[in-house]
């Protein structure tokens, strides 16, 4: 018969090591339910552009949904919204998303002769630096710098406001109420 000590200590290492197994299954679960979610207003074509320019200013939000973040947060009620553009009194926020998706592809086909998803990364890093500068050759609405600041909070929140960033970073999340979804 084993004894309570024996158990114990064999136990311990066992449930750790489950733990761990289960939280990456959680967050591959998570990535794939992310990965196969339609959109409710975006195109494809228009969530991947939306979802590269993104990634190209915080990297992995393209993985986190930051497509899937902002398509839900417009198909949804304005007043619910988690963007930011809310916050900004903005009439119509999800035309000004498909003018900025459209200024982004504008903008690269004028400067490199291809869409920004065929663009390289350093092409790709010359058009978020060209947006930050102000130093945009076609594209004017709406404007590119304000268009890189909105979609960088996007990002950053998708990336990093969640339970899964904040563990990432090491920081604990500590809310009053844990929230019903990711974002």
């Amino acid at each position: 018969m084993m004894g309570r000590r024996r158990f114990v200590t064999r136990m311990i290492p066992t449930t750790l090591w489950t733990g761990v197994f289960m939280r990456g299954l959680s967050r591959n679960a998570e990535a794939k339910t992310v990965e196969q979610t339609s959109f409710k207003l975006f195109t494809q074509n228009e969530a991947e552009v939306l979802a590269a320019w993104c990634n190209v200013i915080v990297s992995g939000a393209q993985q986190a949904g930051v497509a899937q973040f902002v398509d839900q947060s417009l198909s949804g009620d304005q007043a619910s919204s988690l963007l930011l553009l809310r916050y900004l009194n903005a009439n119509n926020m999800a035309d000004f998303y498909r003018k900025g998706i459209l200024g982004i592809d504008t903008e690269s086909r004028s400067r490199f002769g291809f869409p920004f998803l065929q663009l390289t990364g350093s092409q790709r890093k010359e058009m978020i630096a060209a947006a930050v500068a102000s130093k945009m050759q076609v594209w004017r609405d709406p404007d590119p710098n304000f268009f890189y600041f909105i979609s960088r909070s996007d990002a950053v929140d998708v990336v990093y406001g969640t339970q899964a960033g904040f563990a990432d970073l090491g920081i604990p999340y500590l809310a009053h109420i844990p929230p019903p979804k990711p974002w």
